[in-house]
């Protein structure tokens, strides 16, 4: 019987990969409040701050004495490389656009921070037995030309929800001028460093 990864996310682009990694996985998603953790180390620990909270509050499954499960969670932010601007998720669409805006600027470094934790259900809890924490960056160049902004975003409605408004794949590999790092860091979850952690947790 095939292991499961319960995901503590509900991110579309992070389940697109795992269906592409052929991992099997079921989103259970977490109710962290991602505003409470406070910046006070430099920006990849920060985000990795972030995973850890969420892996908190992932929403455990049911379970019989001695089972065993995989849980992920997941957290991706941008962060400009010359004045050190953090870009989240947009609140709006003139958050989006004014992210945008900034990008254009100047090169991003677009950090996904990952949780990886192995439980087992002991005397009616799940007990941590081994875990994988770490992060994975990118550095990017995002370049939208003012005329195609709005369209931009009329063909990815999804950048709305995306880290500092950035779709690096379908109609975004327009703008994606370079890249130096994890592709799929970019776009949420690190696959390559996922599966090695997952095999380091005989998951495979």
């Amino acid at each position: 019987m095939k292991n499961i990864l319960y995901l503590g996310s509900k991110s579309e682009s992070r389940q697109k990969l795992l269906d592409l990694a052929e991992i099997t996985y079921k989103v259970v998603g977490h109710t962290a409040d991602e505003c409470s953790v406070n910046l006070k180390h430099e920006f990849e620990e920060y985000v990795l701050d972030i995973a850890k909270h969420k892996m908190q509050h992932v929403k455990l499954p049911e379970a019989q004495e001695n089972d065993t499960a995989f849980f992920l969670t997941a957290d991706t932010l941008v962060q400009t490389e010359k004045t050190k601007t953090i870009l989240g998720k947009p609140e709006d669409i003139k958050d989006a656009i004014r992210m945008v805006k900034i990008s254009n600027q100047e090169p991003v470094k677009v950090t996904t921070a990952c949780c990886l934790e192995k439980k087992t259900y002991v005397d009616g809890n799940w007990k941590v037995v081994n875990q994988r924490h770490w992060t994975t960056s990118a550095i990017i160049e995002f370049y939208i030309e003012e005329d195609l902004i709005n369209k931009y975003f009329e063909k990815l409605p999804l950048a709305l929800k995306g880290c500092g408004a950035e779709i690096v794949d379908d109609y975004g590999l327009n703008f994606l001028k370079s890249i130096n790092g994890s592709f799929t860091t970019v776009m949420g979850l690190p696959l390559f460093e996922l599966r090695q952690k997952l095999r380091e947790l005989e998951f495979f």
